[in-house]
């Protein structure tokens, strides 16, 4: 049957003053915040292990609920309170929650509550150091939103065991890898300050203990994780322990240190007592010594200064102490800076680096230098002193050549009164021969443009096939006194 729209009109009217109805008469069920929606409401925790699982989507938000741990995201909250036997570590949680919740520790009566701890998400966990005799009070709130099905747990758990420096847990071998939870760790009063870090001696760490069982070697350490750091110490006792090695986390920066055959070496691993990120400590045997070698420049010749240095990629080999033999007989001693040499004579020579990491490993490495110097030059460079167009005058440029038969090319180019213009090029071997030259003959044609000019300049450029370069390029070029050019029919005075 079809109504009409006046009649659907009463009929949703009728639902709705029925539903107001409904909330107003006694005796209606309806939903209702649970019975710990308040901090004087808590719901006491009589005995560990505890767990408890409600429906917070109705919790309510008090005036006065702390809001330290997300200043701008609680939504309704509830409470559970635990007074501690003993000391210890207690562990809360709400891992099974539908939703991300907020779960923040406190100490204190209300209006007067201080925040220990906190932590948020669908399984928010918190571990922290609990005194006998304090009452501890658990604040679980929504995240933007009232929350739901809540899981909520409470349990005391035993502190880490290798937490004191006297219970140092032994590394029975490399490589070795571990993930304390410093959640569960603390620092003792003697602990010692890394020079590495800068948080003092106030943070939460634990211990290993490392025995080199056979010869001595170099042993590299690291953590991978935000906050951890790891540091190297010898010694029997907190008192009296030196630092051998120390790295704080940055990016999975490592350290090395020196270990001798029985002795044993602690690791103090460091990290944040929240625990949020996990630190993974890593000990191993270290990498071989391994530089590289490098010399500029790549072809030097008798007159270069060559440049040496040596390079590692991996941080634990820096500074290297390296000594140096250049192969000629010639020596650098040993250091951190990069040296420089200049050989006598052409020839290939043996260039020795002998490197040292600062925990003592060592290496040796070769590099063939290869000394060549090829040295032409320009000697004179005869151009007409005068000339009148249409006249073809020769031109002619000497090159003198020393220590090796080279292919040698010149270049003639003459100026527009704008650029340099090619205007002859010719290529001819050029024997070594201290005293004598060798003549690249031209001849050039004056034209209209160069009496319109009135003077012409000539260039002479000496090159060498590629990938010869010569050593001294500083007399591979001239440019000659200008050349005095007439029209046709003058008169032309040569000099």
């Amino acid at each position: 049957m079809l109504l009409s729209s006046r009649s659907r009109g009463r009929i949703a009217l009728a639902t709705a003053l029925t539903a107001v109805f409904a909330l107003l008469v006694p005796g209606v069920a309806h939903a209702a915040p649970p019975s710990n929606d308040d901090f004087d409401q808590a719901a006491a925790v009589t005995a560990l292990p505890f767990a408890a699982q409600l429906d917070t989507g109705e919790a309510t938000q008090a005036p006065d609920d702390p809001n330290w741990c997300q200043p701008y995201d609680v939504r309704g909250s509830t409470w559970f309170s635990y007074t501690a036997t003993a000391d210890g570590y207690l562990r809360a949680s709400t891992a099974g929650s539908d939703r991300s919740m907020i779960l923040a520790v406190h100490t204190g009566t209300r209006g007067a509550l201080r925040g220990i701890t906190c932590d948020s998400g669908t399984d928010a966990t918190t571990t922290f150091r609990a005194t006998a005799g304090t009452t501890y009070s658990f604040m679980i709130s929504g995240y933007d939103a009232p929350g739901g099905a809540l899981s909520f747990a409470l349990d005391s758990v035993a502190r880490a065991a290798n937490d004191d420096f006297a219970a140092a847990q032994p590394v029975p071998a490399l490589p070795f890898s571990a993930q304390p939870d410093f959640s569960v760790a603390s620092y003792e009063a003697d602990d010692p300050e890394a020079s590495c870090q800068y948080e003092g001696n106030l943070v939460p760490s634990v211990w290993y203990a490392y025995t080199n069982s056979g010869p001595a070697k170099s042993v590299t350490a690291r953590t991978v994780g935000y906050g951890g750091g790891v540091s190297v110490y010898t010694g029997a006792s907190l008192p009296e322990l030196k630092q051998v090695a120390c790295v704080s986390d940055s990016y999975g920066r490592q350290t090395a240190f020196r270990a001798a055959t029985g002795t044993t070496y602690y690791v103090r691993v460091t990290g944040p007592s929240d625990n949020r990120e996990p630190v993974t400590l890593t000990l191993d045997d270290a990498p071989a010594l391994d530089p590289s070698i490098y010399q500029s420049p790549s072809y030097p010749t008798v007159y270069d200064t060559v440049g040496f240095s040596a390079e590692s990629w991996n941080d634990i080999d820096k500074p290297m102490t390296v000594a140096w033999d250049f192969g000629d007989g010639a020596t650098a001693p040993a250091g951190t800076e990069p040296v420089s040499h200049r050989y006598a004579k052409d020839g290939t020579y043996t260039a020795t680096l002998r490197a040292t990491s600062p925990d003592g490993r060592t290496a040796t490495k070769t590099t063939e230098v290869v000394v060549t110097t090829h040295d032409v030059g320009i000697t004179k460079f005869t151009v007409p002193s005068a000339a009148r167009e249409g006249d073809s005058k020769p031109i002619s440029v000497d090159v003198s050549n020393t220590r090796y038969t080279e292919t040698a090319t010149v270049v003639l180019s003459k100026h527009d009164g704008t650029y340099w213009r090619e205007v002859g090029r010719l290529t001819i071997e050029v024997p070594a021969r201290p005293t004598r030259t060798v003549k690249f003959p031209f001849s050039y044609t004056f034209g209209p443009d160069d009496a319109a000019l009135g003077k012409v300049s000539f260039r002479a450029e000496l090159k060498l096939d590629y990938p010869v370069t010569d050593a001294r390029p500083v007399d591979n070029e001239v440019i000659s006194i200008a050349t005095n050019v007439k029209p046709r029919g003058s008169r032309v005075v040569a000099v």
